[in-house]
């Protein structure tokens, strides 16, 4: 009995704080990920080799507490001007647990997709998953679905967050329906990111 008005009143001190809590509508700011896989994270040297790392930005907006829509997106670069972008939107339900108004974490559990882009310097063209922008359609049916799980600690307008993707099996022009949705756990990359709330 004692154990059960102990939780009780610690929900009733936590949830004020929860509800107040304000998450910038807007936050932006530096992303890298790590391009090998969580079943390569135990080889020391691959951590040393900078090709193994991807750079670039993440937008992320907060319309709600309780969602958010996440955009990282990394750049990579090639040889004669060819570069590539890849792209993973995704959609987020979060659990904000805060301990002041601005000071608390955010954990997030999302879906979306990856676009990989490609610009070939030589022929001065655009690509998405393999083929040309002007063949949308067959582009995006190469899509896979990703999940994502993300932990953000909340600063005032700091943010650090870490991040977790997990790709599925098969693309959305997968024969076999249950692909479409399988996780490749062996597949999970991670990703770390610093964002500025305005």
């Amino acid at each position: 009995m004692k154990k059960r008005v102990a939780v009780i009143l610690l929900v009733i001190c936590i949830l004020p704080a929860t509800l107040a809590a304000a998450t910038p509508f807007f936050q932006f700011g530096p992303l890298v990920s790590y391009n090998k896989t969580v079943v390569e994270l135990d080889d020391e040297n691959a951590w040393k080799d900078i090709n193994n790392f991807s750079f670039g930005a993440d937008v992320r907006l907060n319309p709600i507490k309780w969602l958010s829509i996440d955009i990282p997106a990394t750049i990579g670069f090639g040889s004669k001007g060819s570069f590539s972008i890849a792209l993973l939107p995704t959609i987020n339900a979060n659990i904000p647990i805060y301990i002041t108004d601005s000071i608390g974490l955010d954990i997030a559990l999302g879906v979306g997709t990856q676009f990989d882009f490609q610009y070939v310097g030589e022929a001065k063209e655009w690509t998405m998953n393999g083929h040309l922008l002007e063949n949308a359609g067959d582009a995006f049916a190469e899509s896979k679905l990703v999940y994502r799980a993300g932990v953000t600690v909340n600063l005032a307008i700091l943010s650090v967050g870490l991040n977790a993707a997990v790709p599925c099996k098969g693309t959305f022009s997968a024969s076999n329906a249950g692909d479409i949705f399988n996780p490749m756990w062996e597949s999970t990359r991670v990703s770390a990111v610093v964002l500025f709330g305005f």
